[in-house]
């Protein structure tokens, strides 16, 4: 009698966020198949580890534009009651670097947050910013860099780039000032004028070489 071959979750298709996307094109290949594999197998450890890892900072941050200072108090309650000491630690952090950051005082206002997806080549891209806003009459589609290292300005600048283009071509219009990228650690404000073609044609070309390598990638 032969073995029944287990079943092991996976997604059956390749599907990147705007930022993955962005990083990708910027990593040597091991480190590409790497987040592939995340990916297809996210329910696998330490890959589960890592979802929502800051989502009580992101509502935190929220909080804090509806509500001012005043809302850093629940902010910091909600981080503190974070069971585990490094999740606690780096959630805290992102809350504070917010509250001291000049964006807090930009007179921001949140909206529902947006989500669109495109198909790439037979990849699916997925934008849904961080936070959505309005600043006066403008919507703002904002990313953040949560982690304890300066981000890649580089693959920062890709996301905008990306993000813009996704929403031109699901009938979004929008200018790219509209879209940015705030490096929490740094407290760099990532900005663009105009979007690049090269970026575009690259996201292309590795598109299709995922869909080429989606199959191959074992658990």
């Amino acid at each position: 009698m032969s073995a029944i071959a287990k079943f092991i979750p996976h997604v059956a298709h390749p599907r990147l966020s705007v930022p993955t996307a962005a990083r990708f094109l910027r990593l040597p290949a091991i480190d590409q198949w790497r987040i592939l594999h995340e990916q297809k197998y996210p329910k696998q450890a330490p890959h589960v580890f890592k979802q929502q890892f800051y989502g009580v900072a992101r509502s935190g941050i929220r909080q804090l534009i509806e509500e001012g200072l005043p809302g850093l108090i629940d902010a910091r309650a909600a981080a503190e009651a974070i069971p585990k000491l490094p999740k606690r630690e780096h959630t805290l952090r992102v809350i504070e670097s917010f509250a001291a950051s000049d964006h807090m005082a930009r007179g921001l206002r949140v909206g529902v947050n947006k989500q669109y997806q495109l198909d790439v080549g037979g990849l699916e891209l997925r934008l849904s910013p961080d936070l959505f806003a309005y600043e006066g009459n403008e919507e703002r589609f904002i990313y953040f860099n949560y982690k304890a290292k300066q981000y890649d300005a580089e693959a920062a600048k890709m996301t905008l780039e990306i993000a813009h283009w996704l929403l031109e071509e699901v009938g979004f219009k929008v200018e790219p000032r509209q879209v940015e990228f705030i490096d929490l650690f740094t407290g760099t404000l990532h900005k663009i004028s105009r979007r690049r073609s090269k970026t575009i044609k690259l996201l292309s070309e590795n598109a299709k070489l995922i869909q080429r390598m989606w199959p191959a990638i074992d658990p």
